[in-house]
């Protein structure tokens, strides 16, 4: 399939070739029939009319067949091949006639020869050489008996009454011009054979080159096409309005596929995560080593990992395949929206501007992190802030702040919160700030990729979860757990195949709290709430044991167990096989693992 493509392209592209070639030698054509109606008027305007009369027939012929070629051209269809035999043969004529008007003029025998090397036919440019060699061998022949007389080659004697007279013949006059004159300009002739012979077969390789490389490139830009759809087909889009939040990002590549990144993401019922990323390079490396991240972070905040865990993953994630020694900068961010805390950890990330409700404008900033995929072991902080409602957050990649005007200067962090603290509708702050970018920079290239998100904190989201309901730790109040989550579940309109998974998990978390936070103790209780908020199966666990969080435990290897015949282990990762989400937090001295399921 590729060596027919190849084909029809370079089928093509020799198409183009000729038809630019028709036109060229078609020119040549109407250049020469000026030539020879000047040359006819010469003639007919000279002394010797019987002869004159004589030559300018085969001139007058040659005009005739020159404006022939030209109205063939302008009649027949553009890219049929026959005519150009017809334009070729024509300048050889014309080649043949002024050879033979004017002495010493063989060489313009190589006009048509030089005019098919265009085509790069080696079949043609062949045929027409051996044609323009048979003429001009025959040219000294055909010009001795069309009555042209070249006295350089003739024999004078005077008669007794003073006349001079030719003595020699035709076929004389013409062996000795071919002898003086042909054989000479045969070996330039052939010399230019050669040489045409080397330029069509160099052409015809050039021309294939010239067409695996288009075809390559378009090819290439096919490709970067597509990859640009997969690529901006990763980043969400349908951007959310609730009474509690807003979000609004753009993402413009400098290529045409980028290594920046946009993402954001609902944990549960209450919290947002969102974050911006830059991958160092441009291109498709970039873009590749971007999706991996993009799914791993993606991946580890689903599973219901903190912040600084779900870095600690990706990262370590990230060196098992980058052979390119690429790397990432991370800002992500985790928004409760009821309580306004923001859980947040910089990956060697630009610090986001926190824009206030009352206009100010600050930088975010906290000690960052390493950067992501470059460093095994890394262990990343957390760090919390408090927003008040009305508060927004601008992430931003460097390609905005080193964005560049046409003398070199850099649109600078000034600027960004200059215009910031100049407009707080967080429905315009985007699209004006790209528009402030654009008019800075009219006129300069973008070198680097550019993306913005903004989140935009808007009201306390009110989570009303049912009270809690205390069971004793042990076999009873397990049974009692179960059939109360059962009911609960039931009553918010849960499907059966909901309940039964909610159940299975909740007994593998019910059998895990009364073993390890009260091994040690007599007695204890667990805490169960089971609700449905927004079409989300939600339970809640809650226990006074140790600190404990489980979904820090890694996934078992199943079949190593197996062989080891080990039993247990497999409880949190048939939880998180189950759950759309699990999430662990440490509320007033307790332990709260909270599982969610869609209905």
């Amino acid at each position: 399939m590729r060596a027919m493509d190849d084909k029809a392209g370079l089928s093509q592209a020799m198409g183009s070739n000729d038809t630019a070639v028709d036109k060229v030698v078609v020119s040549v054509c109407a250049a020469l029939s000026v030539i020879m109606l000047l040359m006819y008027v010469y003639i007919r305007s000279t002394a010797e009319a019987d002869l004159n009369e004589h030559f300018g027939h085969y001139v007058l012929l040659d005009e005739v067949l020159l404006l022939s070629a030209v109205v063939v051209y302008c009649t027949v269809k553009e890219g049929s091949p026959w005519p150009r035999f017809l334009y070729i043969g024509v300048i050889m004529f014309t080649a043949l006639v002024i050879s033979s008007v004017l002495s010493l003029s063989y060489l313009v025998f190589v006009i048509p020869i030089l005019l098919v090397t265009s085509y790069y036919n080696k079949r043609f440019t062949l045929s027409i050489a051996v044609l323009g060699a048979a003429l001009l061998c025959l040219e000294p022949f055909i010009s001795s008996y069309m009555g042209i007389e070249d006295l350089n080659y003739c024999s004078l004697k005077a008669d007794n009454y003073g006349v001079i007279v030719i003595t020699s013949t035709p076929m004389e006059e013409a062996m000795y011009k071919f002898v003086d004159l042909t054989l000479p300009t045969l070996l330039i002739y052939a010399a230019v054979t050669v040489l045409s012979m080397w330029v069509t077969t160099t052409g015809l390789s050039m021309m294939k080159e010239r067409t695996t490389l288009a075809e390559s490139r378009a090819s290439l830009e096919n490709e970067l096409s597509i990859a640009s759809s997969i690529q901006n087909g990763m980043l969400p889009t349908d951007f959310p309005r609730t009474e509690s939040y807003s979000i609004d990002a753009v993402m413009r590549p400098a290529k045409d596929v980028g290594g920046d990144f946009y993402d954001f993401m609902s944990i549960g019922p209450s919290q947002v995560a969102f974050l911006v990323a830059d991958v160092s390079g441009k291109g498709v490396p970039a873009a590749l080593f971007m999706a991996s991240a993009m799914t791993l972070i993606r991946s580890n905040l689903e599973n219901g990992y903190t912040v600084d865990t779900v870095l600690d993953r990706t990262n370590a994630e990230l060196l098992k395949t980058n052979k390119e020694k690429l790397f990432v900068t991370v800002w992500l961010g985790v928004l409760d929206l009821s309580t306004g805390e923001l859980s947040y950890v910089n990956a060697g990330h630009n610090p986001p501007f926190l824009i206030h409700k009352d206009g100010a404008v600050e930088n975010i900033v906290s000690k960052p992190n390493f950067i992501l995929g470059r460093r095994k072991g890394i262990r990343y902080r957390e760090h919390r802030k408090k927003l008040d409602p009305g508060d927004s957050i601008l992430l931003y990649t460097d390609g905005l702040t080193d964005s560049t005007d046409a003398e070199g200067r850099m649109f600078t962090q000034e600027r960004v919160m200059e215009h910031l603290s100049q407009n707080r509708d967080p429905d315009t702050i985007i699209p004006d700030m790209m528009g402030v970018i654009d008019r800075f920079s009219s006129g300069a290239e973008q070198f680097d990729d550019m993306t913005m998100l903004l989140m935009h904190y808007r009201m306390p989201k009110v989570i009303e979860y049912s009270a809690w309901e205390e069971f004793p730790a042990g076999h009873k109040g397990h049974n009692e757990a179960l059939s109360h989550i059962r009911s609960k579940l039931l009553e918010g309109g849960c499907s059966e195949k909901v309940v039964k998974d909610m159940e299975l998990s909740s007994s593998e978390i019910i059998a895990n709290i009364s073993m390890h936070a009260y091994q040690d103790k007599e007695d204890g209780n667990i805490g169960v709430s089971a609700d449905v908020i927004d079409r989300m199966a939600v339970v809640r666990f809650r226990d006074d044991g140790p600190e404990y969080n489980p979904l820090e435990r890694s996934n078992p290897d199943a079949e190593k167990r197996i062989k080891e015949h080990k039993i247990g282990g497999f409880g949190i990762f048939i939880v998180r096989k189950l759950m759309d989400d699990v999430r662990y937090e440490r509320v007033d001295d307790t332990n709260v693992l909270t599982i969610m399921k869609e209905i």
